[in-house]
């Protein structure tokens, strides 16, 4: 089960200025769709938001994805970082951006049965000067399981 949402400083789901936010994960190599990972296999998330109303294409600045696996039991927790998933805004532009966030082999770890994560996807933006902003996004995803092969 996914859950997604998109707040503006205007309020989730205004019609001048509103977002939308998906996520899929796959795995190298591996069968579509992809919930059961190899710890040794580069895997990847691949982001989709659309920014959208009147105002979409007055707002600069930058956007910053994280994606965020939550063990369930026992595990280490993993807030990851992929420099090629932080944007800048388009002023004026169709309001759509995305990003393949890459998760190389090795990163996560896995107990020697498998370890099952909780996928979010979090999605925050940075005014010009680089501060925080009123706007975020997260994406809820499905539950994955890492195994060593």
């Amino acid at each position: 089960m996914t859950h997604a949402a998109f707040e503006t400083p205007l309020g989730a789901g205004s019609p001048l200025l509103r977002g939308t936010i998906s996520a899929a994960v796959h795995e190298h190599g591996g069968v579509s769709p992809t919930t059961i990972i190899r710890t040794d296999t580069p895997a990847s998330v691949h982001i989709k938001w659309r920014l959208e109303g009147p105002l979409a294409s007055m707002i600069c600045g930058k956007w910053h994805v994280h994606v965020n696996l939550e063990s369930i039991g026992p595990g280490r927790e993993y807030s990851l970082f992929d420099r090629d998933c932080q944007l800048d805004l388009n002023p004026g532009g169709d309001g759509n951006y995305e990003c393949h966030f890459d998760i190389p082999p090795g990163t996560v770890r896995a107990a020697h049965q498998g370890t099952p994560y909780k996928m979010v996807v979090t999605l925050t933006y940075r005014d010009p000067t680089g501060r925080p902003g009123p706007m975020a996004a997260y994406y809820e995803g499905p539950i994955l399981q890492f195994f060593n092969p």
